[in-house]
Formats: C-alpha cells, sequence, structure tokens
C-alpha cells in the first residue's frame, strides 16, 4: 500500500493553474503511464499474498484485482482516470475491511502510509519527468510578462539541455522511464520552438500596424490568431491578444 500511495499522486492531471503550459504534456501522459504501471506490479503482489478464499478478505482482493486491471498501460488520460478511481475505491475497501475486521489494523492508500522506501521508488520516475533547476527558473520566467524575450529562450534552452543530459542518463533504464526522459526532452524542444515562432510573429505583427490590409498581413494574423486560439506561450506574449485585436481584428 506504501508504494501504491507513493505513485498516487503523479497520476494526477495538472492541475491547469499554470495558463502558459502546454495543453497537451505527451511527456506527463507517459509519466502517468509508468507511475499506473507500478501501482499495478504492487496491487498484483498484494493480492498474491492474501487469502481470498476468506469472507473477510474476498472484497479486498477483488479490489486488488480491479486495480491491477484499470493500471494496465494506462497510455490516455481516460484510462488514467479509471486507474485513479480503482485505487480509490481499493481504500474504500481497505476501510471497510479494517471495520468488519474488528481490531485488525490495515494499511491504507494515504499520504501518511508512505515510507521512505516507497518514496525512494518513485525516485527515478521524478526524475526522469522532470522539472529539475533549470526548468524550473524557465518555468518561473515563462510567468514574467516582464523579462526579455531573448532570457526567456535562453532559459528555455538551457531547460531543454538539462532534459536533453537525464534522457542520456536513462539511456540503458527500463522501458517505461527511457520513454518518459526522452518525450520529456522533446516536450522541452517543441516549447523553446514555439517561443521562437511566437517572437518571429510578433515582430512581424508589428509591420503590420500601418498596411494591416495587405495580403501577407492576413497570413500573418492567421498565424497570430491560431497561437493566441491555442494560448500564447509565455506572458511575455500576452501583448499578442492586444495587438491581434487592434491590428487585425477591426
Amino acid at each position: 500500500m506504501a508504494i501504491i500511495a507513493a505513485y498516487l499522486p503523479h497520476l494526477a492531471a495538472p492541475d491547469g493553474k499554470d495558463r502558459f503550459a502546454s495543453k497537451r504534456r505527451a511527456d506527463l501522459e507517459k509519466a502517468a503511464q509508468a507511475a499506473a504501471n507500478e501501482i499495478r506490479f504492487a496491487a498484483n503482489g498484494a493480492r498474491q499474498r492474501i487469502d481470498g478464499s476468506a469472507a473477510t478478505t474476498k472484497d479486498l482482493v477483488a479490489a486488488l484485482g480491479a486495480v491491477s486491471a484499470a493500471c494496465t498501460d494506462a497510455a490516455d488520460p481516460a484510462a488514467v482516470e479509471k486507474c485513479t478511481a480503482s485505487v480509490k475505491a481499493l481504500d474504500g475497501v481497505l476501510q471497510k475491511t479494517e471495520a468488519a475486521g474488528g481490531t485488525a489494523k490495515l494499511p491504507r492508500v494515504a499520504p501518511e502510509a508512505v515510507t521512505d522506501e516507497a518514496r525512494a521508488a518513485t525516485a527515478p520516475l521524478l526524475r526522469a519527468r522532470g522539472p529539475g533547476a533549470a526548468e524550473k527558473a524557465y518555468v518561473e520566467k515563462r510567468a514574467d510578462e516582464k523579462v526579455a524575450v531573448s532570457d526567456l529562450v535562453t532559459a528555455c534552452q538551457a531547460a531543454a539541455e538539462e532534459a536533453g543530459g537525464t534522457a542520456k542518463a536513462f539511456e540503458k533504464a527500463e522501458e517505461p522511464l527511457r520513454l518518459v526522459a526522452v518525450t520529456h526532452k522533446m516536450a522541452l524542444d517543441s516549447q523553446c520552438n514555439g517561443l521562437n515562432t511566437a517572437e518571429t510573429v510578433r515582430k512581424e505583427l508589428q509591420d503590420c500596424r500601418k498596411k494591416a490590409k495587405s495580403s501577407e498581413c492576413a497570413i500573418v494574423c492567421g498565424k497570430t490568431k491560431t497561437i493566441v486560439d491555442d494560448g500564447v506561450p509565455a506572458a511575455a506574449f500576452s501583448v499578442l491578444e492586444k495587438d491581434y485585436a487592434d491590428i487585425c481584428a477591426k
């Protein structure tokens, strides 16, 4: 239960508070899938240690089996949600089984159940998924409207290099971890490319202030709309929303 409780938080999707984070995070999905598989292994191990023939443990064995089934290769958000729900149901059965058993104390799937050993077990996944120190610095700059775009791009590139080093360190790791690290590096590369694209469009849009009706500016406005609709990649590009309204939408 300590292992399951340790991996459970890493099934959760981003809380959505970071408006500049990518809408689709394949790296986080891969990390959630890896966490789900570790939960499956732990549930299988627990189920094999319990006598399922006893009336008091029949439901518990069934709940562990449900976790094993739901958390196998949870490759998309919907599957991860099912895995999460099965773990929560398992915790309910543990509580019910303990109550039915009188004085027997059963472990629960809760933060206080996490042991040092279980935390250590999750450490490789957390390292592969990030963020590292450079990425945290980049994310902080990404939320700053006043940061110079050149500094922002440099910070993103540093984060991507950091992720590249991590991916290299995991080259010979087990496939789930290797894939998480590689996908995280690709996600940061994509973010850096997005910053450069947004900066190019921002400059082109400024040139369109006096010729907004031209055919070339119609193309620029289309590019700007795509960025605005998808969500600007950093606070430094929030100006695109206003400039689009001033230059293109009139």
